[in-house]
């Protein structure tokens, strides 16, 4: 199989101009407002929840691309969460998800997930007792932007199956689609160990279907934001995993889980891609997504 992961040549780490087509960054929680950007962020390990989520505005490194865009919370979950465009186009630097409702009435996108305690959009996860488990028990956390098309989360020293593994997960987005490249680079763990990712199940009229050969889509509504349940949004996953990588696939009452372990560089890949009804001209329904998706994957 083709490597499912490619890496861009760095770029200024700078807002990005009217020509860019993709943009990551990290803002600081500033009580001026003004959030501005830096490059790397470190809390200890034992920063109490959530002094170190909430110091960061977004609550978390943020990558997007003309059609969809995605935020790595900083804390235990390090889950993906996810903001699709009504306009493709790059937004986030003005919405930080956070859009005002005189924005979605300009046309801005949105947050469209609720991820609650699930994987959501391809979240990272290690596997204990037939469960997915949150990065628990680390040295540090810090995240990173390596260039315009590239964010980092590393954990020093966490504590997984009593053993100290140093993890660096890469998100990596290009100009031309609308796929996150994940890279999973492990050191220090045993060989029996296992993680897992997946895709969620939709809060509302969940369709999807999971392949053995390593891939799976969902697609329904949910409610990503509880303090305005009129704001109903309609989303569509997928995800593929590396065959290198793949230990089997199975269903939980909230996910879609492919159970995972490193190849023999330490490293594990999957690709992450989503869609969201509000986009003009974009996927509407179940089968449009679906077959999108099994077009599209290399797991053959």
């Amino acid at each position: 199989m083709k490597t499912l992961l490619t890496f861009a040549i760095a770029t200024a780490i700078t807002a990005p101009s009217a020509l860019a087509q993709t943009d990551a960054f990290i803002k600081i929680h500033d009580s001026h407002g003004r959030h501005p950007r830096v490059t790397e962020i470190t809390f200890p390990g034992n920063t109490v929840f959530p002094a170190d989520y909430d110091a960061i505005y977004g609550h978390g490194a943020i990558i997007e691309n003309p059609w969809v865009g995605y935020r790595v919370y900083m804390d235990n979950r390090q889950s993906l969460d996810l903001y699709a465009k009504t306009t493709p186009r790059l937004e986030i630097d003005q919405t930080c998800f956070y859009t005002t409702p005189q924005q979605l009435a300009e046309g801005y996108g949105c947050d469209v997930l609720w991820a609650g305690k699930s994987v959501a959009a391809g979240s990272f996860r290690g596997w204990q007792n037939n469960q997915p488990v949150t990065i628990d028990s680390v040295a540090t956390r810090t995240h990173r932007v390596l260039n315009a098309q590239s964010i980092e989360v590393e954990d020093r020293e966490w504590i997984y199956n009593g053993k100290p593994v140093h993890m660096i997960q890469r998100y990596s987005m290009l100009p031309d689609s609308r796929d996150l490249f994940v890279e999973i680079s492990l050191e220090g763990y045993s060989p029996t160990d296992l993680f897992c990712t997946g895709i969620q199940k939709l809060e509302t009229n969940n369709e999807g279907f999971i392949d053995k050969k390593g891939y799976a889509g969902s697609w329904g509504s949910n409610v990503p934001n509880k303090a305005h349940p009129e704001l109903v949004e309609t989303v569509g996953l997928g995800i593929e995993v590396d065959p290198a990588n793949l230990v089997k696939t199975i269903e939980d009452p909230l996910n879609y889980l492919m159970i995972v372990k490193p190849d023999a560089h330490g490293r594990i890949r999957y690709r992450v891609s989503a869609a969201a009804k509000r986009q003009k001209d974009g996927f509407k329904n179940a089968s449009q997504w679906f077959e999108y998706l099994k077009n599209n994957t290399k797991n053959k």
